[in-house]
């Protein structure tokens, strides 16, 4: 077996690796190895690594422009992970410790013979007086290093043929995960090892698991797939014996008496309708004790800061509302201002309406009249998506964030902790999963004011949960809009928004009278691009598409609406390769992008304040590298630079999928309508999209999907949860 060290992880997940001699100095290679690992071992094939490997080498040459490049792949079929020592540690500590290159890391070896110990007893002054080690680094260094339990688990999976990845979690969790695995293997399944896999194991260890216990793991496993399945959190008693008969058949097991033996282990827990996993049971009751809690608050309680609630009356409340309302060119109906109103006087509330009911006018009436009578109260705006968190921050005129940078900004150690009195306000609060309101509310003080906006006709949570739904159900302060202001009662758009929330097929409706919806039978390539070129201004027009892949996804129409550009020979965005120097980027999706493309953000880069769903266009792009930098882009008014990181979180946006759409707008939407997304498309995604335009929505396609949808309903009524119990 050759012995190497993981030197980087390219894009692809292949690593490239040093070749080590024995005494621990590098093997010079005349081509670079790469190397690719089996699945459940290349996790843990990080930067730094050491391990023996076997397999066979092959010779790779390709071309990239004017550059023949030859690499050496091994494929590998064999793997040890070893334990760093000498120079290898060396080169494990400066790839893995911030602040500490090679020359300091190798001090700290040479210093002490005894580093593994030093580390384990924390000894800040012994690492922090090596020459160039500060103490923050020594810190780090201790934060970082590998437990023994870690180790003993490394080895226990490699000979167990599992994951290596998991070691570092059992590590976390159990002082002896090798002891605890050994007297119930089932736990395994709670980190992510297939149940049948963990059966296997039970079987070629000859390990003795009760019946019972094995019965409680099928019951849990039934569970936890049904809820991924559905979004739900709750399993019925005849999903999960339904469930459980083809897997207890095959591992010759009689179902009976499953859900007591689930009951007993712990696996899984009683409910009002059905059983739940701990986890999820865990979530909703921290959720909704958190709401319902803040509800019965009484005013003033909490926080000192909080006793201007003591003095407020619905007279100050009505004096400041008419003091914003002056600044208005038009009247706020009388539901609006009874929401108003009601929000101010309730710690929770709960307002919910159809697209252009005036949800953003509500929303800044409310902070209007809390910057007129509180003091002392932090106020944070929330959305779930980057684009729509930019839409409410401009709406506003105040700051909004995603959830994610909300939880990233305040969870963790170092991390500042949420001020003792807030304003919470959560838009398109619809699509808020468990987990990200079970993180939200663990960060809150008892003295939260809590205001969610939303549409529980629009899309639910992509992740498992139905909090919004379920407290519009709720004994929560609840504000229901009616009256439509985005668009009149006139507008195609908002007739056929209406007809699909009330669940009707009016075929009228696809062709207004006022010509702001048409509807075209034909989605060729040729029909879509024909239809996208009549909007002078890129920006002012999206595609919008249930799927990504296929002819009429969103990978496929990017590059099609791309070319149609390819006359004026816009230049490619290129980016300084490591190894072939200056070279097109090429996007996952197998894209190139060009000066002038409209773009999307596909994932949050706080440190360049670019969030998931925001969408630009590329400004400019450079001849050669300049300072680290490719190019501009201009995202949602804001000038972003083109670098390393940055480069790696674009991709095309002509074309986008429902789900990233809903909290923005367009003033022309484009909908496709393919035949073959028609599993994927319920009346929630179909209201969603047709919501999305200001003036003019044309469908293309499929019209059979819009019956179909709304015949479908909202997926979000089948969902099963228990949140709504603990809000009554």
């Amino acid at each position: 077996m050759m012995k190497v060290q993981i030197a980087k992880i390219r894009r692809s997940g292949v690593r490239t690796a040093w070749e080590i001699a024995e005494d621990g100095a590098v093997n010079r290679r005349r081509y670079t190895l790469c190397l690719t690992f089996p699945k459940r071992v290349m996790d843990a094939a990080e930067v730094g690594t050491v391990w023996n490997v076997d397999g066979i080498i092959k010779t790779h040459t390709f071309k990239a422009g004017e550059h023949e490049i030859t690499e050496h792949y091994m494929k590998v079929k064999k793997s040890e992970f070893l334990r760093p020592a000498g120079e290898l540690l060396v080169r494990w500590v400066a790839a893995n410790i911030e602040g500490v290159g090679e020359v300091k890391a190798r001090r700290l070896v040479r210093q002490f013979p005894d580093l593994d110990q030093r580390v384990r007893e924390k000894d800040v002054g012994a690492l922090s007086s090596v020459a160039g080690v500060s103490a923050e680094s020594a810190h780090a260094i201790i934060e970082k290093w590998p437990s023994e339990s870690f180790y003993a688990a490394l080895e226990w999976l490699q000979k167990s043929k599992l994951p290596l990845s998991l070691a570092q979690s059992l590590a976390r969790v159990y002082d002896d995960p090798v002891q605890t695995i050994s007297e119930d293997p089932l736990i395994l399944t709670a980190f992510g090892v297939s149940f049948q896999d963990t059966l296997k194991l039970i079987k070629r260890t000859r390990l003795d698991v009760p019946e019972s216990r094995i019965l409680a793991a099928v019951a849990e496993q039934v569970a936890i797939r049904f809820c991924a399945e559905t979004g739900s959190t709750v399993v019925s008693k005849d999903c999960i014996v339904r469930g459980s008969a083809s897997i207890c058949e095959t591992i010759d097991l009689k179902p009976e008496g499953i859900t007591d033996a689930a009951l007993k282990h712990g696996a899984l827990l009683q409910v009002e309708n059905g059983y739940q996993s701990l986890g999820a049971a865990i979530q909703e009751r921290t959720v909704g004790r958190f709401l319902t809690k803040c509800n019965e608050r009484f005013q003033g309680a909490g926080s000192l800061f909080a006793a201007w609630e003591k003095d407020l009356t619905d007279g100050q409340i009505d004096v400041a509302l008419k003091s914003f309302e002056a600044s208005l060119p038009f009247s706020m109906t009388a539901e609006q201002r009874e929401a108003v109103i009601g929000a101010v006087k309730s710690p929770v509330s709960l307002i919910s309406g159809g697209a252009g009911t005036g949800k953003t006018t509500i929303l800044l009436a409310i902070l209007s009249v809390y910057d007129q009578l509180s003091s002392g109260l932090a106020q944070y705006q929330l959305a779930l998506s980057g684009r729509a968190a930019q839409r409410m921050a401009e709406s506003t005129g105040r700051e909004a964030k995603t959830i994610a940078k909300f939880i990233s900004d305040h969870l963790g150690d170092n991390k500042k902790a949420v001020e003792e009195h807030v304003l919470l306000v959560i838009d398109e609060a619809s699509m808020v999963d468990l987990i990200s309101a079970y993180k939200i509310v663990g960060l809150l003080p008892y003295a939260s004011r809590i205001i969610m906006l939303g549409d529980v006709a629009q899309l639910p949570p992509v992740g498992g949960g139905l909090i919004f739904h379920a407290a519009m159900d709720s004994a929560l302060p609840i504000f229901n809009l009616t009256q439509v202001k985005r668009q009149g009662e006139q507008s195609g758009i908002h007739q056929l928004a209406t007809a699909v929330r009330e669940g009707r097929m009016d075929r009228a409706l696809l062709n207004s009278a006022s010509g702001d919806t048409r509807y075209l039978a034909e989605s060729s390539h040729e029909a879509l691009l024909k239809e996208y070129v009549k909007t002078n201004n890129p920006a002012d027009c999206i595609v919008l598409t249930p799927v990504r892949k296929g002819t009429l996804g969103v990978t496929e129409i990017n590059k099609l609406i791309q070319a149609q550009y390819d006359e004026f020979q816009p230049p490619e965005l290129c980016y300084k390769h490591p190894e072939l120097e200056w070279i097109p980027w090429i996007t996952s999706n197998g894209a190139t992008i060009r000066l002038s493309d409209r773009i999307m953000v596909t994932r949050n880069d706080y440190e360049a304040d670019i969030r998931n769903g925001d969408l630009g266009e590329i400004t400019e792009v450079y001849g050669s590298p300049q300072d680290g930098v490719y190019g501009l882009m201009n995202i949602d008014g804001k000038i972003v630079d083109i670098t390393d990181d940055t480069i790696e979180s674009i991709d095309l946006g002509y074309a986008i999928t429902i789900h990233k759409s809903q909290g923005s707008q367009w003033p022309k939407c484009i909908l496709l309508l393919p035949k073959y997304a028609s599993r994927m498309v319920d009346q929630s995604l179909l209201y969603t999209a047709i919501t999305r335009p200001s003036e003019e929505l044309v469908l293309m396609g499929d019209s059979a999907l819009i019956e179909s949808a709304i015949k479908k309903g909202n997926s979000a009524s089948k969902r099963l949860t228990n949140i709504g119990s603990l809000l009554s």
